[in-house]
């Protein structure tokens, strides 16, 4: 399948950026730091193009390590010079955000002309550069991934939609590396 826009890329940033948040390994703080460690991540981002807009509406996340709690994950626009494989997202958790940058190291994008059924795997690093609340000062470093199942629509000549945001997404984020908060 052949990705092509804005669209398709923010998909699959999104999917990578979720994966990268899982893997995280963090380096050594320049400032004090509370608690430094091993850390890993598990998360899930269900995602709908029904509407023609790809609308997140449900994400969950869970940390296990120097911090264990479960949150959600919310995507966060690029900044004007981030390249193109780079997508940002924001873990949230009751005491906080961390703020993650993810960059895609590589993807597989597969789609079965006959049902539009897609899967993407796409390997990330990611980094943590600091946050609010108990992760303002947060710093990360970790290597995950995503695995991504949807469904794409189809174009008026029957073949299976290039462009349009999938119909249904469902992308399963990992990662581990290490954190200091």
């Amino acid at each position: 399948m052949r990705l092509g826009g804005a669209v398709r890329r923010r998909q699959i940033a999104g999917a990578c950026s979720a994966a990268l948040m899982l893997g995280l390994t963090p380096a050594t703080a320049a400032g004090a730091t509370q608690a430094a460690g091993t850390e890993s991540f598990r998360g899930v981002l269900l995602a709908s193009g029904e509407s023609g807009t790809r609308t997140v509406f449900n994400t969950f996340i869970a940390a296990d390590g120097v911090f264990s709690s479960a949150g959600r994950i919310v995507e966060v626009a690029n900044r004007p010079r981030d390249p193109a494989r780079v997508s940002r997202d924001d873990l949230v958790f009751r005491e906080g955000r961390m703020h993650l940058i993810n960059t895609n190291k590589s993807f597989k994008v597969s789609l079965n002309p006959r049902t539009c059924a897609v899967r993407i795997t796409i390997r990330q690093t990611s980094v943590i550069r600091g946050g609010t609340g108990r992760f303002r000062n947060a710093v990360g470093r970790f290597a995950g991934g995503v695995k991504g199942r949807g469904v794409a629509s189809r174009d008026r000549n029957g073949t299976c939609s290039q462009q349009a945001p999938l119909l249904l997404e469902a992308d399963t984020v990992f990662g581990s590396g290490t954190l200091s908060v």
